[in-house]
């Protein structure tokens, strides 16, 4: 939305349906009413008006914020959960764009709302008490209107981060599955190497060979292979090159 204030009207540049003019349609009729009763709940000025529309579209992305927290936090554990196949980057994508927009948009506003209050601070003080005290009140909604943008954008970059954080914690983790498992493919070929120099060794085409011709042979080819894998197996696992490594 754009503003265009005078000392009696302010000027608004909306889309068309925009949810704020109507909101405040509607507000401003109730207060109108509520002031011929005897209510004042109607702006001080146009730059009050002003400040309230702002104010309420960064209330409303609190409500954005609150949204896209509960999104990143749902893929975040879809991401760093052990036995997930995780395949939602479309989501996680628009999720983080969306976090973008809404870090871009309250950099503008910030922006322009810090030349509004340096223009107010430009501006003398008026000398009669009723407009000194509008005056004085102008620049404190000005400035909390401000810390309000500014938790909006504080809280948008801490989620940026931790989106950023749970997708390299994903890869770290999938880095390290896949460490786990050409650890336990090496164990194996190691294992079963020497097996294959020993039936290889026996299956050589010679006479001489011994065990080749005892009845007994085979057996304790059988026994010497069974020790060499058990004791090798058991080597690799107490130096932890088998089974669930300690995290």
């Amino acid at each position: 939305m754009g503003f265009a204030i005078y000392d009696r009207v302010l000027v608004t540049v909306h889309p068309p349906k925009c949810p704020v003019r109507a909101y405040f349609e509607k507000r401003l009729s109730a207060a109108g009413g509520m002031r011929e009763r005897g209510g004042s709940r109607l702006p001080a000025s146009p730059a009050d008006l002003m400040l309230r529309m702002v104010n309420h579209m960064v209330d409303s992305y609190l409500d954005l914020r609150r949204l896209l927290t509960r999104q990143l936090g749902a893929l975040q554990q879809a991401l760093l959960h052990p036995r997930s196949r995780f395949h939602d980057w479309q989501v996680l994508l628009d999720a983080r764009n969306a976090l973008h927009l809404l870090e871009d948009t309250c950099e503008d506003q910030r922006a322009a709302l810090q030349e509004w209050i340096d223009g107010l601070e430009e501006l003398p003080l008026p000398h009669e008490a009723p407009p000194a005290r509008e005056f004085e009140l102008l620049k404190v909604r000005s400035r909390d209107v401000q810390e309000h943008i500014e938790r909006v954008l504080s809280h948008v970059r801490r989620l940026e981060q931790s989106a950023e954080t749970a997708v390299q914690m994903h890869f770290s983790a999938l880095s390290h599955r896949t460490n786990d498992i050409m650890r336990t493919l090496t164990v194996l070929t190691a294992i079963f190497l020497p097996l294959n120099l020993i039936t290889g060794f026996f299956g050589m085409n010679f006479d001489a060979l011994p065990l080749i011709h005892s009845g007994t042979g085979v057996w304790i080819a059988i026994a010497l292979m069974v020790a060499l894998g058990v004791g090798l197996g058991w080597f690799f696992w107490r130096k932890r090159y088998l089974g669930t490594t300690r995290r």
